[in-house]
């Protein structure tokens, strides 16, 4: 099939919400080249349960197409459409399972070495796309904090060797109540009303009066801007988007189980157990909430079936979803805890889901001090990186580094300093 036969037909197995967006932009899918449909269709057939700032940069690619005249469209896509495809591509469900498409695309391409190639394409089309729709500047300045070290008493090894350059090391730091302190501040944070952008401030005085006449009260947590992520156990806070390793440690056994059965099969290779993850679904592994949950439950799947360690280790975890976390919520405030991983075992061992013999408190310590400079290193990737604040510290000790607007890079500070007088620093 192409996409000019395409109907209202084609999309009645997709959700509610991405059948609905799929019908008011099928005039658009039906003019669009073959290799580029699939790849919106992917995105788009998850609709439902995708976060707030990833419908927002599937939209942006519409707005950018429907912006076009069908000529300005034509030359803009040329090239996808002058990339030679065999034709069972086209011969595909590629509406019913666009991501199969893409496997085949994807090993279509590389051996007709046309990867690179079709790599440039897509590059030039996603800059295209930000430069006609940017992404919008943050309400507030966003806020990383990074927390590492739980569980170590002694570590003479420097830290933050990586993020030094960029901010200020503080070698005194006051360890009371730090964490507790933290967490507030991102609690804080997240609950705070935010001036609306002037271009937004009728829409924004919309939603007021509905919220009023409805006696609703404002949701953070349904935004999904202001994150909480755990190595071990969170402190509660319903302010936050909160994600731990702790906490889904019945899901994490469930999928372990379902990936030691497809194993002991013996008719399951990389790949095959690769789709089967794939196609799991939150419910397959007891998470099962509707509503605003759903959402967060299928990012909590996707972080244990994308991940490579994420089902195991507890510093993978909270590094994998840290780095999902910036990259599909997009979010203003960031707090992450690492708390030690289990020591390394057998493979067999840690596939089984048995309990761990111990925890390497030090390895984990190494594992976040890199894990800390990823996170900041992803964040400056988002909107509003100049003004970014970002902080992270060496639980229960002195040490911290704070990065930020008017702080000087490559500094050390050996002032007596509290949390909260850090805090202060980045604003």
């Amino acid at each position: 099939m192409l996409p000019q036969q395409l109907t209202a037909a084609s999309f009645a197995g997709y959700p509610p919400q991405a059948r609905s967006v799929a019908l008011a932009q099928l005039p658009l899918l039906q003019q669009l080249p073959l290799v580029l449909v699939p790849i919106l269709l992917r995105e788009l057939i998850a609709y439902d349960w995708k976060l707030p700032a990833e419908r927002r940069q599937l939209d942006k690619q519409f707005t950018y197409l429907q912006g076009l005249s069908a000529a300005e469209r034509d030359a803009a896509l040329e090239s996808f459409r002058g990339l030679p495809l065999k034709t069972q591509l086209a011969e595909m469900d590629w509406v019913g399972n666009p991501s199969q498409f893409m496997e085949q695309l994807t090993a279509f391409l590389w051996s007709t070495h046309q990867m690179d190639r079709f790599r440039e394409i897509a590059d030039a089309y996603t800059s295209a796309v930000n430069k006609s729709v940017p992404d919008q500047a943050p309400e507030s300045p966003r806020l990383g904090i990074v927390v590492i070290g739980a569980g170590v008493v002694r570590f003479d090894q420097p830290l933050f060797r990586k993020l030094r350059p960029a901010g200020v090391y503080f070698d005194s730091v006051v360890a009371d109540e730090g964490f507790s302190t933290l967490l507030s501040e991102a609690s804080r944070r997240a609950a705070a009303p935010f001036p609306a952008a002037p271009t937004q401030q009728s829409i924004a005085a919309q939603q007021r009066e509905v919220r009023s006449a409805l006696n609703l009260k404002s949701s953070p947590v349904s935004t999904f801007d202001h994150w909480y992520i755990d190595g071990a156990t969170p402190l509660p806070n319903p302010n936050l988007t909160q994600v731990s390793y702790a906490g889904l440690e019945q899901p994490r056994a469930r999928l372990l189980a379902r990936i030691q059965q497809a194993i002991n099969s013996g008719g399951m290779g990389p790949e095959e157990l690769r789709s089967l993850l794939a196609r799991m679904k939150p419910e397959d592994i007891g998470l099962g909430t509707p509503g605003v949950e759903e959402i967060l439950n299928h990012f909590k799947l996707s972080l244990m079936t994308e991940g490579s360690g994420t089902q195991i280790f507890a510093t993978t975890f909270v590094q994998w979803a840290s780095r999902e976390c910036v990259r599909r919520a997009q979010p203003q405030t960031l707090l992450v805890r690492y708390a030690p991983r289990q020591q390394a075992e057998t493979m067999n061992a840690m596939l089984s889901g048995a309990p761990p013999t111990g925890t390497d408190p030090e390895g984990s310590l190494i594992d976040a001090d890199l894990g800390a400079y990823y996170t900041w290193l992803n964040m400056r990737r988002l909107t509003g990186a100049d003004q970014l604040g970002f902080l992270a510290w060496f639980e229960e000790h002195s040490q911290a580094i704070a990065i930020g607007p008017g702080l000087p890079g490559g500094t050390t500070s050996d002032s007596r300093m509290h949390m909260d007088q850090i805090l202060a620093l980045l604003g």
